[in-house]
């Protein structure tokens, strides 16, 4: 499978000036909404995923909210399968003004202790994913590595803080602090910000008469 085609295709990979998880702004994104209804395509991707780490003795899949949460159950179902003992698929919520917290009823105990594989549709900054490592140290487990269906060309496992990375391909743009964006980004450039994917619409809360101004993609 030709997994950068099939996001292409499907309408997932786009240019333009764009916000992050972790604040940066970004000169394209990759929104995986469209591809969440085909749920046998991303059955096979999830598989994908999680077949590096067959043997790794997974034992919880954990997941950053909301996006990623059909990765926890695919996740854990294909790793079920093939293992013949259960796994578990959890996630965790995002909380203000920034981060995660595991706070679902019976999620923090399927955590505790565990060997946890950690999924994520995007990786960019790497900023969700170093919060859930560190829920996952904090909690006593052991994250065993992260796997996510595209990332950026920076995403590495050392700098994420796992033993193992793994990526089914790469989609690559520039990235700017909001300091540096301001300075020779595409903020300097006057740029439009989209604020209907990623978030951009919290950018405009706090900068309301950004320069550049605003746009939509979904709606055009």
């Amino acid at each position: 499978m030709l997994v950068k085609n099939e996001l292409e295709s499907r309408g997932c990979i786009y240019n333009g000036h764009f916000i992050g998880t972790s604040g940066a702004h970004l000169s394209g994104y990759c929104n995986l909404d469209p591809l969440m209804p085909h749920a046998g395509l991303l059955s096979d991707l999830v598989k994908l995923m999680v077949e590096p780490f067959i043997d790794s003795g997974v034992e919880t899949i954990l997941v950053p909210a909301v996006g990623a949460i059909p990765l926890a159950h695919w996740g854990a179902y294909h790793l079920t399968k093939t293992n013949n003992y259960e796994v578990y698929g959890v996630w965790a919520d995002k909380i203000k003004p920034k981060g995660f917290a595991i706070e679902r009823s019976g999620f923090l105990e399927k955590v505790e202790g565990k060997r946890v594989l950690i999924l994520e549709d995007f990786v960019n900054k790497m900023y969700s994913v170093k919060e859930l490592v560190k829920l996952v140290n904090g909690a006593g487990g052991t994250p065993i590595g992260v796997a996510a269906i595209a990332a950026n060309k920076g995403a590495k496992a050392d700098a994420i803080g796992v033993p193992r990375f793994v990526k089914l391909t790469t989609v690559a743009y520039e990235t700017w602090s909001e300091d540096e964006c301001m300075k020779t980004g595409l903020c300097h450039k006057k740029i439009p910000i989209v604020e209907d994917i990623g978030h951009g619409d919290e950018f405009k809360l706090r900068f309301p008469k950004y320069v550049g101004g605003f746009t939509e993609l979904l709606k055009n």
